[in-house]
């Protein structure tokens, strides 16, 4: 029986999850709280706090955050969504603040890595995982490894540019953060010349049939299904994970997106590629991939 004792850390923009979990992806316990960082130290400590109510000695730390970060160094870079966390070396921190051995992923990454180890097409050889949630990011496992630069960079394709205008995002108008991210239907809602409403209203409106409402879900569906497109034929990957937006706006937006693939992907790519929502609990069991990621003590 597995005894050893893992935790996963999950920050996401909007919420901050910690887990006790087993290698096998049993969640045993859970406690989340809202991402706010009034002040890094502040966040830090509550961070600590819920990772020994719920195990005071873990024997390995995973931890998922949003980018762009440097795995190797355990450092966020610039994180548009985490500000006070720019620069910091996260994985140093919390290890020394833990007592234990971190291993800090990307968040697309560490919900890649859970589905290839637990989800419904565990064991892929090309395994895609978008977060199409407050940002846009992609997690990569090719052959089993998950995909980061030489020098520890994660892959960012939010930033990849799209078409040539659009929300503003990482200074560059057009790229896929502004038009796949969840966050971005209420932007390009006012990029089209909406007022400032958020992306669930939108989506609200989209199905009461106003036709402005229903064009920004169109671009946000465009982008995410040109997205998966493209690493179809470049990478031919074999299973594209749509998360948040597959999970909140179910399969006719993930079937709307599949049109878009097929029309634009070479067909034989199309016709062995899995296209689906994420599995369930996906976010919470992304921390305990990533501290599976960490060699066995």
């Amino acid at each position: 029986m597995e005894r050893e004792s893992l935790v996963g850390i999950n920050i996401g923009g909007t919420t901050t999850s910690v887990v006790r979990g087993r290698a096998d992806g049993t969640v045993l316990r859970r406690l989340a709280q809202p991402t706010t960082i009034a002040d890094r130290e502040s966040y830090l400590a509550a961070v600590v706090a819920m990772v020994r109510e719920l195990d005071p000695q873990p024997a390995r730390v995973g931890v998922a955050v949003g980018g762009p970060l440097d795995v190797r160094r355990g450092t966020l870079i610039d994180p548009p969504h985490l500000p006070h966390l720019a620069g910091f070396a996260l994985r140093e921190r919390l290890e020394a603040d833990l007592g234990a051995p971190v291993a800090l992923h990307h968040d697309a990454a560490a919900c890649a890595l859970a589905e290839y180890r637990w989800g419904p097409d565990a064991g892929s050889t090309g395994l895609a995982y978008f977060t199409c949630g407050t940002g846009f990011g992609v997690g990569l496992v090719l052959d089993g490894t998950v995909r980061y630069g030489a020098n520890g960079q994660s892959p960012e394709i939010g930033h990849v540019r799209f078409t040539g205008s659009g929300p503003r995002i990482f200074e560059k108008p057009g790229c896929y953060e502004g038009y796949a991210s969840a966050k971005a239907i209420g932007l390009v809602y006012r990029f089209l010349g909406g007022e400032a409403i958020d992306s669930p209203a939108v989506v609200e409106r989209a199905a009461a049939g106003e036709t402005l409402a229903r064009s920004a879900l169109d671009w946000n569906i465009l982008a995410v299904g040109m997205a998966s497109a493209l690493l179809a034929d470049l990478l031919a990957v074999d299973v594209i994970v749509l998360g948040s937006l597959g999970v909140y706006l179910g399969e006719a937006w993930i079937e709307a997106v599949r049109s878009v693939l097929a029309a634009e992907a070479i067909g034989r790519h199309v016709a062995d590629l899995t296209l689906r929502a994420p599995m369930p609990f996906v976010q919470d069991l992304s921390g305990l991939a990533a501290a599976l990621e960490v060699p066995a003590p």
